[in-house]
């Protein structure tokens, strides 16, 4: 009796210990995320796919999926070419500006590893997101950016799509989704860039922004004032010196 309060200690502890090893191995296995990082929006931002933030983008996933697919032809185009990467590229740009737009944490973080690129670049992204969380971009120059990662975007899939031998059918399809994705992310950043501009509210209208003008109830019923060159005034001048 006295070995038998031993042993089931010993065993005890044993069980306990291939518990602990195999936890903490799960763990460390396991690849964790800082979650202030990813803006808590979105998923993660690099390493989970193409494009980048694909989780808030996903007709760029799909765009590129269909191009990447005809690699299995010998006429295709390869994932390694320099047209595919950069549209890889545009499409991570806008998706990561997506992402860290309608992030609540408010800070520059998927867009701040996007890499600079001449030929569709007017800015770093980074920057660009920095500006658009403090609205200190004028409509102009957010829509100059736009209008070149768009225009960029048509030319490259256009090669692509010639590459790839895709047919009429699919080449269209792929515009599509381009249209579909480029216009998403810039109607997020046209509400969260700019500033509010109550004129363009409501059809133009004023009402529910500016302070329109009120006429009081008493001045309804009087007639309107005809005497503005001559004749007899509401002071009673009649224009003549």
């Amino acid at each position: 009796m006295e070995n038998e309060v031993p042993y089931q200690f010993i065993t005890t502890m044993l069980i306990i210990a291939v518990i602990v090893f195999f936890v903490v191995k799960f763990m460390n296995n396991t690849p964790s995320y800082d979650r202030f990082d990813e803006g808590f929006y979105g998923g993660v931002a690099r390493g989970s796919g193409h494009p980048d933030c694909l989780r808030t983008l996903p007709e760029g996933s799909q765009l590129l999926d269909l191009v990447a697919s005809a690699h299995k032809v010998p006429a295709g185009v390869s994932d390694a070419s320099a047209d595919y990467k950069e549209m890889e590229l545009i499409l991570s740009k806008l998706a990561c500006l997506k992402k860290d737009l309608l992030s609540p944490s408010g800070i520059v973080e998927a867009t701040r590893t996007q890499a600079f690129e001449t030929a569709h670049d007017r800015i770093n992204t980074g920057e660009l997101c920095a500006m658009c969380l403090n609205q200190s971009i004028a409509a102009r120059d957010l829509d100059i950016i736009f209008a070149t990662w768009r225009d960029r975007g048509r030319v490259l899939l256009r090669k692509l799509c010639t590459e790839a031998n895709l047919s009429e059918v699919q080449s269209v399809h792929v515009e599509k989704l381009f249209k579909k994705a480029w216009e998403d992310v810039y109607d997020v950043a046209t509400s969260r860039c700019l500033k509010t501009d109550y004129s363009k509210q409501n059809g133009g209208s004023t009402d529910g922004g500016n302070v329109g003008g009120v006429e009081p109830p008493a001045l309804k019923d009087l007639g309107a004032y005809d005497y503005k060159y001559g004749g007899i005034s509401a002071s009673g001048w009649n224009g003549a010196v």
